[in-house]
């Protein structure tokens, strides 16, 4: 089975620090960037072409949904994964409509995050349990 290429795309370095460590805790990942903007995101998702971007909806200068707009432009084989702290649904609505197959409220990262991206390396769409029962109405 082949690594799962992974770009991570936060402005808070904190949470990139985060995501980084949970993913090297597994097996199967090769994290290959990060980048702490949209507009960076899009140079090395363009550039590295990685299977999956953990992304932030609050990203400096391009925001993160037209960011993934974006990524699917330049490599339309990556898969999205939003992990945020916006659960909103109209701000939900607009990252799956701008592409995304995935997101993750930040409140549910500890228990999601890597099923998310598992999730998504396989095809399938996926949901954290916070932004699932704020999109069905709770």
């Amino acid at each position: 089975m082949s690594l799962v290429r992974v770009l991570v795309v936060d402005d808070f370095e904190d949470w990139r620090k985060f995501v980084l460590s949970v993913l090297k805790q597994e097996s199967g990942f090769d994290i290959v960037g990060e980048a702490e903007d949209g507009l960076k995101a899009i140079q090395l998702a363009e550039k590295l072409k990685p299977c999956v971007v953990v992304l932030d909806v609050s990203l400096p200068g391009i925001n993160g949904v037209e960011a993934c707009r974006w990524i699917g432009k330049v490599t339309p084989d990556t898969r999205i994964v939003f992990l945020s702290e916006h659960s909103d649904r109209e701000i939900v609505k607009a990252a799956l409509n701008a592409g995304a197959v995935a997101y993750v409220a930040k409140s549910d990262a500890a228990s999601d995050l890597l099923a998310a991206i598992h999730a998504v390396a396989r095809g399938e769409r996926y949901l954290s349990r916070r932004i699932s029962e704020l999109q069905t109405g709770d």
